[in-house]
């Protein structure tokens, strides 16, 4: 039984650290990260101008899915070095799903004010969620394009994360269809945010009772995995 990442990483022929493609998977999740900021940045933005509390329910999301991703880059690099990476990538959902928690009662309770008392929204909030839509669908493209020796425990959690990142921003267009046509069914927005906090929270719960996937492949690296 092996005792570090190294010895467990059958592509490495030197054995020297500076060989490892575990390198790839760092920078991965540092790239989905500066998309889900600059996502963020617009969504935000899109949402204080056109009204909509969802949208910027939607960008509070996305921001953590951001630092979700910063967390998963420096579980990835400390993996290297961890003899348990097991419980690292444990250690660090958990951390990432306990902000994520908070963020939901947040935006739940923003959307159930936004039932009672209703506010308008402008018609573009629709077109910065189908950008926001396309964004999403290209992390998803990216993700997926991850080296089959990386999807772990954390990869795994990071595609659910952006599968919901998808279905918030789709919930988001079609209540903007609706508001467009309906005028005065604005309460939409409100509940659209609160059915946004609800699917975080149920989300973020599952990592938080310590839900876990089994992904190893023998075929495959999965970095630091104990053989």
């Amino acid at each position: 039984m092996v005792q570090n990442h190294l010895g467990a990483c059958p592509q490495l022929v030197t054995g020297l650290a500076k060989d490892c493609s575990c390198d790839k998977e760092v920078s991965h999740y540092l790239k989905l990260a500066m998309w889900s900021f600059g996502l963020f940045l617009f969504e935000f933005l899109g949402g204080l101008f056109s009204g909509s509390v969802a949208l910027v329910s939607d960008s509070l999301h996305v921001l953590l899915d951001g630092t979700e991703n910063i967390i998963s880059a420096i579980v990835s690099k400390l993996a290297r070095k961890n003899a348990d990476e097991k419980k690292l990538r444990s250690i660090g959902g958990k951390i990432s799903a306990s902000l994520l928690f908070v963020a939901a009662g947040v935006i739940m309770h923003e959307g159930y004010e936004r039932i009672i008392t209703p506010h308008h929204v402008e018609w573009y909030m629709t077109i910065v969620a189908i950008i926001g839509l396309a964004v999403n669908l290209w992390q998803i493209k990216l993700h997926q394009g991850a080296h089959k020796e990386h999807h772990n425990q954390t990869h795994f959690w990071q595609n659910w994360h952006l599968i919901s990142d998808t279905a918030a921003s789709v919930a988001v267009i079609i209540g903007g269809g609706v508001m467009l046509i309906l005028n005065d069914w604005y309460w939409i927005d409100g509940a659209l945010s609160l059915a946004i906090g609800l699917l975080i929270a149920t989300f973020t719960s599952a990592k938080l009772l310590g839900f876990e996937v089994h992904t190893h492949d023998h075929g495959h690296h999965d970095c630091g995995h104990k053989h």
